[in-house]
């Protein structure tokens, strides 16, 4: 029979100076990956595109600040009682809800919405797309992207950070925005946002103060207009009956009045014909010569107070340029390094993987060698069998 080849076993077993051996052995592997990973992060630190970082802070102002939209004015609105008054007849005025109140949370809540809403920065990136700054243009919009793109880019340069979020008892919030290769243009970019955004916001607020204000005008103007209207029709009564009531005195030759207090019995009213056909006619031309008054407002029960009020609401005035909803506490300032690329960082970083990988690479290839040399063993033992 043919004898087997002989094969060389090995051990199997790890040994920590076996390792140390075959790293001193393979030490220019080790030296050569080392140098070769730290002058890659080298190259990177130094020839990758910087990324500047700025941010600003937005806080809430104090109640003080708030006043000129919370005027006594508009803290409360008239509004008419189903009930009649305790004569009867006069209609009770009473107060309803305000007609325009805003907060500092609701000021500074208002605030952050629009500064965080994409449509406002979707706005801003189209205003900065329409000015004539090419550079501005080349930075923020690139010509090899789509629309879509270009304007998903932007809009990922910012991020906002809320005092809520972090447990704070402050009220504020954060906004950064981050752009390569200039730090200028970056602190410049957002405090342009700022401006749009807060303008939006207070925008909006004067819109909302407006439109309420105008719908309160127009609410008591209704309701001075169903007064006069109401009153038009009762005076119109009343004369009608005052001069039917005068005929009938004309017919009984009644021209004065036929009864005195005496003759009256309580809690009883004689016919209105009594009082003589003279008083009657007098009382009815008294009611007409009211039309050709400036205004007949004074006889009508409530209207008085409505119409002050009115006079108050269009009274109210708002100084929009120098009112204040939220305050800027830190605007955008010039960021004083890049935050990419953390250039020491990289190279720290450089110089641990490339001992890490210089020592891996010491190890395969003592490793390989070792192979190699039992590879070549094993085929001479097998050649003198």
């Amino acid at each position: 029979m043919a004898e087997q080849p002989v094969s060389v076993s090995h051990d199997d077993d790890i040994d920590i100076f076996d390792l140390v051996d075959d790293i001193k052995d393979k030490w220019y592997w080790m030296l050569g990956t080392m140098v070769a990973v730290v002058l890659l992060a080298f190259v990177y630190a130094f020839t990758a595109t910087p990324e500047f970082k700025t941010d600003a802070i937005i806080t809430d102002v104090s109640p003080s600040e708030l006043l000129p939209f919370n005027q006594p004015v508009l803290m409360s609105t008239l509004a008419l009682s189903s009930s009649a008054g305790e004569d009867g007849d006069s209609p009770v005025i009473m107060t309803d809800t305000a007609v325009f109140e805003l907060d500092t949370e609701s000021a500074f809540l208002g605030a952050r919405s629009v500064l965080r809403s994409a449509s406002v920065r979707r706005s801003f990136y189209l205003k900065l797309l329409n000015e004539s700054d090419d550079r501005l243009k080349s930075l923020v919009s690139s010509p090899n992207l789509t629309e879509e793109q270009n304007l998903s880019g932007f809009l990922a340069r910012f991020s906002f950070e809320d005092a809520k979020g972090k447990g704070s008892l402050d009220t504020y919030i954060k906004v950064t925005f981050k752009l390569s290769e200039d730090p200028e243009l970056a602190r410049d970019i957002l405090n342009a946002y700022l401006v749009y955004a807060l303008a939006t916001h207070q925008a909006r607020v004067k819109d909302e103060f407006e439109r309420k204000l105008q719908a309160q005008i127009d609410l008591n103007e209704t309701r001075a207009a169903n007064f006069r209207t109401q009153y038009k029709t009762e005076k119109a009564r009343r004369i009608a009956v005052l001069e039917e009531a005068a005929s009938v005195a004309s017919s009984i030759k009644q021209s004065k009045p036929f009864y005195n207090t005496n003759d009256v019995v309580v809690s009883s009213e004689p016919p209105l014909y009594m009082m003589g056909e003279m008083a009657l006619r007098r009382e009815a031309e008294q009611l007409k010569a009211r039309a050709s008054r400036e205004s007949e407002d004074i006889f009508i029960d409530g209207l008085t107070l409505i119409t002050g009020y009115l006079d108050s609401l269009r009274a109210v005035e708002v100084n929009w340029d120098s009112a204040q909803l939220v305050e800027v506490d830190q605007p955008a300032l010039l960021p004083l390094e890049p935050v990419k690329p953390r250039k020491l960082l990289i190279i720290a970083l450089g110089g641990v993987s490339g001992v890490m990988m210089g020592i891996l690479a010491a190890l395969l290839a003592a490793a390989s060698s070792r192979h190699l040399r039992r590879s070549e063993r094993y085929k001479k033992v097998n050649s003198l069998l």
